[in-house]
């Protein structure tokens, strides 16, 4: 058991292995990951279009190739970890510092293994005053949207307003969601992702109230299913799929036309903003094991500094 713990222990098994991790990241890195076998066997040569895909290297960091030297790694590291905090402990002076650091990156380990693993993202577009149901019931409400653009067009940044609220209560109000500036909630991340602009139906009902309707969304009128197929933009009239009593047609209607109830009144742009949330249950974790690490970087430092200043008085 001994041998087997100091094998594990051993620096020249870190070094070995820190060396290939890396280099063999940079290599994957070169390599497009998460394709099928044909996108790679038309791009490289036959031999090593089937040697990527036969390894595992087209989804390298979920290969055996990635996934077992990092688990031996982490066995280094832990055994390291053990024995250096043993051999500490029967010292006088104590210097666990480099420890604390151990420490933080065996966590981050597990911290990015738990991201992996448990990562969920999905994305949403919102118009101005458009809401959408968040995990756990929250109400996410986009209560204003910028497009903000440097004189030559370029853009510059996209901030989405929003107001958070669960139930009757307003979690938050008014906070702007910007390029990598995300509203955090907790686990759930949700950031601003892009920015479009589409073309909707106006519509009007019998009672005066103004819908619009997107490409692909679905409204219903006196007992009517209408479908939006195209707002107008090919021969200046928009086509729908209706669905009522009589069956299921499709219409092609312009400006005063009437369907079921609903009057077209034309068709304008609305600016979109999309967002992305992500959740993300390893984030807390990657936290702490980044404060673990940088405090036990900054106890190495205080004490070699200390030790200095007590050798030279």
């Amino acid at each position: 058991m001994k041998k087997i713990f100091a094998a594990l222990a051993s620096i020249r098994l870190a070094v070995i292995l820190i060396a290939y991790l890396a280099a063999a990241g940079v290599a994957a890195s070169l390599v497009p990951q998460g394709h099928r076998a044909d996108y790679y066997a038309e791009r490289y040569p036959h031999a090593l279009a089937r040697a990527i895909t036969l390894a595992g290297f087209s989804d390298f960091f979920r290969s055996p190739l990635f996934l077992a030297p990092a688990a031996l790694f982490f066995l280094n590291l832990g055994a390291c970890t053990v024995g250096r905090f043993a051999r500490e402990r029967r010292r006088p002076a104590r210097r666990h510092g480099p420890d604390l650091l151990h420490l933080g990156l065996l966590l981050l380990i597990l911290a990015s293994v738990l991201s992996f693993t448990g990562r969920q993202s999905g994305g949403v577009r919102l118009a101005r005053g458009d809401s959408v149901r968040l995990p756990g019931g929250r109400l996410l409400d986009l209560t204003d949207f910028a497009y903000l653009s440097y004189a030559d067009g370029r853009p510059r940044d996209w901030i989405s307003t929003v107001r958070v609220s669960e139930g009757t209560t307003v979690l938050m109000e008014g906070y702007p969601i910007r390029v990598n500036h995300p509203l955090r909630l907790g686990l759930l991340s949700i950031y601003q992702a892009s920015s479009e602009s589409e073309t909707v139906l106006v519509l009007r009902d019998s009672s005066g109230l103004v819908h619009d309707l997107a490409p692909g969304e679905e409204t219903e009128s006196g007992g009517a299913k209408l479908f939006l197929v195209d707002p107008g933009r090919t021969g200046g009239k928009a086509r729908l799929r209706v669905q009522d009593a009589s069956g299921s047609r499709t219409v092609d209607l312009g400006s005063g036309d009437t369907v079921d109830g609903l009057t077209v009144v034309g068709s304008r742009e609305v600016l979109l903003s999309g967002l992305e949330a992500v959740y993300d249950p390893g984030f807390p974790f990657v936290l702490v094991s980044l404060a673990l690490a940088a405090f036990g970087i900054f106890l190495t430092f205080f004490q070699k500094l200390r030790d200095m200043g007590a050798s030279e008085s």
